[in-house]
């Protein structure tokens, strides 16, 4: 037999079931281990966070229930009247009356609150306190959405776009964050996720650790790996791979973004002039002769972009000015002291 989550997936989008897939059934609801239906049932939850409207309310939820016990009881039709089908249809009859103590908490999972909450950043980074007091800092154009249970049965948020997190601890729910292509579960850390389209995702561990779980359907086996500080993961949607690798800068970055001050002690000007395009998101370029001039000195992230390429034109005694398309920036003249 294959895997059971994924025979039990098979089944229920399965409308026609045979007399060995309605035996395994019940074979599976009378060992009374229903962990597997629940994972199926959380799947679902997940994936539907991602949607405007819920794909499965209790109406949905309760109607799947009851066509999985009229799938078990049908076996009955087939079998001769006599008292030599009482056995069978007991037992169906003792699987429904599980089927329908699971449901209970089966629904539970899968039901979505009436408020779900969407936070967009639009133009401009925005930061949000979540009601457990995480803290979740969203890059432009990116949305964040949550249930109203957030905090008191889950911790389960949908990120479209790019955000970074500061997770509170909390033993008893872990955070996940959901995405079109990967899933992240923490229990408290901090790490920067972004999964803005189709192409790949990718996550950076600060503090602490998590597990990346590979969601997209060209990835079959659920591909997951383990990130503690200074790690990277991405996810390739046409490798359907995840890839990880050591990523201190990366790591370097993203904590002195969060503390509002890029610092450097001799670094190459293109390092420099790199983290600035990533944080303005705006094209610099660097005359070849001062690339790998050495910078000292901050920038406060506070400032606009114009100040920052000031101070450093001021050190290498070089000049700034707009590039040819009118959108980014060029550096040049001066020379490396």
């Amino acid at each position: 037999m294959q895997n059971r989550k994924e025979y039990l997936k098979h089944l229920l989008h399965n409308r026609n079931w045979n007399q060995e897939d309605r035996d395994w059934l019940l074979q599976y609801l009378n060992e009374n281990d229903l962990t597997e239906l629940r994972e199926i049932a959380g799947d679902a939850y997940s994936a539907d966070l991602f949607t405007e409207e819920p794909l499965l309310e209790r109406e949905v939820s309760e109607r799947l229930l009851k066509s999985i016990h009229d799938r078990i009881a049908g076996r009955r039709l087939s079998v001769v009247k006599t008292n030599k089908w009482l056995r069978p249809w007991r037992a169906a009859a003792a699987a429904a009356v599980i089927i329908l103590a699971a449901g209970i908490g089966y629904i539970s999972v899968i039901k979505k609150p009436v408020r779900q909450l969407v936070v967009v950043a639009e133009k401009h980074r925005k930061t949000l306190k979540l009601p457990d007091g995480s803290l979740v800092y969203l890059e432009p154009g990116s949305t964040l959405k949550y249930s109203g249970n957030y905090g008191k049965q889950e911790r389960t948020v949908a990120l479209t776009g790019e955000a970074f997190f500061e997770v509170q601890h909390n033993a008893v729910y872990p955070f996940i964050v959901a995405s079109s292509l990967i899933n992240t579960t923490v229990l408290g850390t901090s790490f920067n996720m972004e999964a803005r389209g189709a192409g790949e995702a990718k996550v950076v561990v600060l503090t602490g650790m998590v597990q990346v779980q590979a969601n997209d359907n060209g990835n079959k086996e659920g591909e997951e790996v383990i990130l503690t500080a200074n790690k990277r993961v991405v996810y390739n949607s046409v490798t359907h791979q995840l890839q990880m690798s050591d990523a201190p800068d990366d790591a370097k970055f993203y904590m002195q973004k969060q503390q509002g001050r890029f610092v450097y002690d001799g670094a190459d000007l293109l390092k420099v002039v790199n983290d600035l395009q990533r944080y303005y998101n705006i094209n610099v370029t660097v005359d070849e002769r001062l690339q790998h001039c050495a910078f000292y000195g901050d920038v406060n992230t506070m400032d606009d972009l114009e100040k920052a390429l000031t101070l450093i034109a001021v050190s290498l005694n070089a000049k700034i000015s707009k590039d040819s398309s009118g959108t980014g920036y060029l550096i040049s003249g001066g020379n490396c002291q």
